[in-house]
Formats: structure tokens, sequence, C-alpha cells
């Protein structure tokens, strides 16, 4: 990457903002994981909402930070070699990765149980029994997952055959139907997976069928960025994507209005499973790679505000659960309407994070490290 794509920066910080809207929605009922729960929930209709609107932020948003970060690594790895580059990933996504395993995520969970009475332990033996019983990367998975990607990446290019040309080579005799074949192998990949494994297995932290579209995801930034193919893409090429895919959304409700069970759609014989299978890598791939675009071609103008907010995205990734958490607490008892609650919550929480990550980059040992 011999120039700076002033997009991605921009592309990031909406990134962000659009993860801390995502998990303020699950700390009032939305479906997922999430370190505390309001009292105070959407339901009926509002629930159907709000979940519709996660799952459509599941289709696409980790999978863009893994197509984004596959960008960035055929670059460095390019640049470092392999030894160096190993360093690089190590000390920028393992060591937060430690520090958020080992001692925040399993302080938030404290302090939401200790809040609660939900336990009159110490930190350290409620810390050491979380640790050893109910381990858990938490948001982290993502950063988990992408540090074994990113060393897969570098093993395979330090050890395995050279495919480039032979991968360049595919990628153009393929043009017209590569798209297809990643939405349907990933697909079908990802319904065999959900079949096979039990619905609640996690690797690590996120259903096994997820990932054919995470890794089919980074992949495609890997050759995409060798290629320089998404820089040439109009927008128009996600439009029918993207059209499709939410066409066929009215169905996956209708079946959900009926059923009343979302989990029909994660797993088992059945054609709901398969339907969502196949819608999920369809909308990723209208969504992504119209994002792509979009910001490509409107937002790629020099900003050293937007620079600064970049460098600022893993920290606040870092550190705004510890600001969701307390926020939802402090806004559960308030008597106002719900969505004004989780409003404030998301708008509060983007605020408050990038305040206290722009406060924590002004320590060197914070910067070299995050």
């Amino acid at each position: 990457m011999n120039e700076r794509y002033y997009y991605i920066d921009r592309l990031k910080f909406f990134l962000i903002c659009l993860f801390i809207c995502h998990q303020s929605l699950i700390a009032y009922g939305g479906v997922g994981i999430w370190y505390y729960t309001s009292s105070d929930r959407f339901l009926g209709v509002a629930l159907i909402t709000v979940n519709t609107i996660k799952t459509i932020n599941l289709s696409f948003l980790a999978s863009l930070f893994f197509l984004i970060s596959a960008m960035f690594a055929y670059e460095s790895y390019k640049r470092y070699g392999f030894k160096d580059f190993v360093k690089r990933r190590v000390k920028r996504l393992g060591i937060p990765l430690v520090l958020y395993v080992l001692i925040f995520h399993p302080t938030i969970e404290y302090l939401v149980a200790s809040t609660h009475g939900a336990t009159d332990k110490g930190w350290f033996p409620f810390v050491l029994e979380q640790l050893t019983t109910d381990f858990s990367f938490g948001p982290f998975w993502f950063v988990a997952a992408l540090l074994v990607f990113e060393l897969g990446f570098a093993v395979f290019k330090k050890c395995g055959p050279n495919i480039d040309g032979l991968m360049s080579e595919l990628w153009q005799q393929i043009a017209a139907l590569r798209t297809t074949l990643f939405v349907l192998g990933v697909g079908l990949l990802a319904f065999v997976i959900r079949l096979l494994s039990p619905a609640r297995a996690t690797l690590p932290g996120i259903q096994w069928g997820c990932y054919p579209l995470y890794v089919g995801m980074f992949i495609s930034g890997l050759i995409a960025q060798r290629n320089d193919w998404i820089h040439k893409l109009k927008i128009g090429f996600s439009l029918p994507w993207l059209l499709f895919a939410f066409l066929c959304l009215p169905t996956m409700l209708f079946s959900v209005h009926f059923i009343k069970d979302w989990s029909i759609f994660t797993g088992g014989l059945n054609s709901q499973s398969l339907f969502f299978a196949l819608w999920e890598p369809m909308l990723c791939v209208g969504m992504n790679f119209f994002l792509m675009t979009f910001f490509f071609r409107y937002f790629n103008q020099p900003s050293p505000r937007a620079i600064l907010l970049t460098n600022l995205s893993f920290l606040v990734f870092f550190f705004c659960p510890a600001v969701i958490v307390p926020l939802t607490m402090f806004f559960e008892p308030l008597a106002m309407p719900l969505f004004f609650k989780w409003l404030l919550t998301a708008v509060l929480s983007t605020v408050l994070s990038y305040l206290i990550a722009w406060l924590l980059y002004k320590i060197p040992f914070v910067r070299k490290i995050f």
C-alpha cells in the first residue's frame, strides 16, 4: 500500500461507531451475549426490529474488519518480511489480547456481579474462577481470530508454495463468476458446519458456522489487495447483491413471525437454516463492497482528524465495554422512553470511549502497544 487510503480512516471510524451501537442494542434486550442486560428491554415489534438490525450488522460488520485487516496484512508482510511481521502482529494484537482476556474482561464481569450482589468474593478469587471455569474472550474474540488468521497467512507465505501468480491468473479467469462462487461456497460450507456442530459450539466465542464467511473475507482481502481489485470496483457492482438480500429479508421476518424462534436460522436440517446461510454472505458482499466503494469515491481526502480517529480505534474497541456497561446501569432506573435510553447510551459511549482513548494515547507506552 504505497499511498495512504484516507477513506479507510473514515470507514473504520464509522464501523467502530456502528459496533458500539450494536453492543448497546444487546444491552437493551437484543439477541446476543453481553456483560449486562438492562431490565428495561425492547419487546414485541421493537425487539424484532432490533434483532433484524443486529442480524444485518452481524452479516457484514466483523467480515469487513477482516477484509480491511487482510489488505493491510498483505502490504505489511511485503514490507517487513516474515520475522518482523510476526513480531509486530504479536505485539500489536497479542499484548492487548492478553490484557483484555486475563484482566479487563473478568474485571468488568466482577464489577457487574458485585454491583448486583451476585458474588461476595474479592476481585482476585473472582477473576481466578472466571479464568479457570468460565473462560471467555468477550468481544475480543475478533482479535484472537484475527491474530490466528494473520499468523496463518505469514506461515503460509513463508513455508507454503508460491501461488500468487496462479491466484492472480485464476482471479482474472473467473471474474464474472467469482462473487457468485464466493456466496455459494461460503453459504453451503456454513450450512454444513452448522448442521454438524452443536448450536452453541463456539471458537473462540463465535459459532463455528460464522467462520467460513470470516475466513473467506480475510482471504478475499489478501487476493483483492494483491490484484488491486477493490479500488477498481464501481458502486454499482454491489447494488444487485445488496438489493436482492434486502428483498429476501421479509421472507425471514415472515418465518420468524410464525415460528417465534430465531435459532432455527442458525442450524439444523431445514430450509430456514439453508436460506440464512446463503442470505448472510449475499448481504455481506453487498454491504462490504458498497461501503468500500462509497467511502473510496466520496471520502478519500486527507484529514488529520480522521487519521487521529483511526489511530484511536483499537483503544476505543478495548475500552468501550467498560463505558457501555455503567451507562446502561445508570439509565436503567430513569423514567424515559427505551429508545432514548439506548440512543443516549450509544452516543455517550462513543464520545466517552474516544475521549478516554485520546487521553491514553498521549502515554508513549500505550501508543506503542495500541
